[in-house]
């Protein structure tokens, strides 16, 4: 899961970028800055998605030097602009205070999210392979919306905390709202019924249960006692 931390890590960080270039710009040509760091800000925003989107779709049970690979291609091919600009923007990433604001708890809130995303799909595969009595098309089933719940999470985590317009204090609180009103009650209830199947086939299969279920629980607990804390 190494690999996992490191797709976090890039993912976190063109959300910093993407804060960082909506400060005002500095000396030389307002107007122009202004237009560039716009131009520039919405490939950020298409990038950090389109990673996202690819780490969500893999049907890999791990994340890979091919997946990272894959994931940061998509990434890169919405940021032609930003690409060519790597150096206007390490520049201002290192000029504007706050750019990394709130960027630990983002880093692992999309850590959490992703880890059963991946953690769903090596369960699944470990579930087919074991030639266990169950059933293989009601569990797919089960899976499979519990996999677009989970990539509709991520997606709706990294668009909250891309709204550079809302107080940096609310980022976070917002970002996690949103997720878990993607995963939602009944995404829940099937990471439960999957976790039933799972044990019913074999109870030494725990990947589910304890890589999905448990951690979707904890994280809803979490995230729903730190927002209670902060109001």
């Amino acid at each position: 899961m190494d690999l996992l931390r490191t797709a976090v890590v890039d993912i976190t960080s063109v959300v910093a970028t993407c804060h960082a270039l909506k400060s005002t710009p500095g000396q030389g040509d307002p107007a122009l800055q202004r237009k560039l760091r716009t131009r520039l800000r919405r490939e950020v925003k298409r990038g950090t998605l389109a990673y996202i989107d690819a780490l969500a779709r893999t049907r890999r049970g791990v994340v890979d030097d091919a997946l990272l690979a894959t994931c940061r291609l998509a990434a890169e091919q919405q940021m032609a602009h930003a690409i060519v600009n790597q150096g206007l923007l390490s520049r201002i990433m290192a000029s504007e205070a706050g750019s990394l604001d709130g960027l630990a708890a983002a880093r692992h809130d999309l850590w959490r999210l992703a880890h059963m995303a991946i953690y769903l799909r090596a369960g699944m595969a470990t579930l087919r392979e074991s030639g266990a009595a169950v059933d293989a098309r009601s569990a797919g089933s089960l899976a499979g919306r519990l996999r677009r719940r989970l990539r509709k999470a991520l997606i709706a985590y990294a668009r909250a905390t891309l709204r550079t317009k809302k107080p940096r204090g609310r980022l976070i609180a917002a970002a996690r709202e949103a997720a878990l009103a993607k995963i939602g009650k009944r995404g829940a209830a099937q990471a439960e019924r999957l976790s039933a199947i799972e044990a019913g086939g074999d109870p030494k299969h725990t990947v589910i249960r304890l890589g999905v279920t448990k951690p979707l629980l904890d994280l809803a607990l979490d995230w729903k006692r730190h927002e209670s804390d902060a109001t």
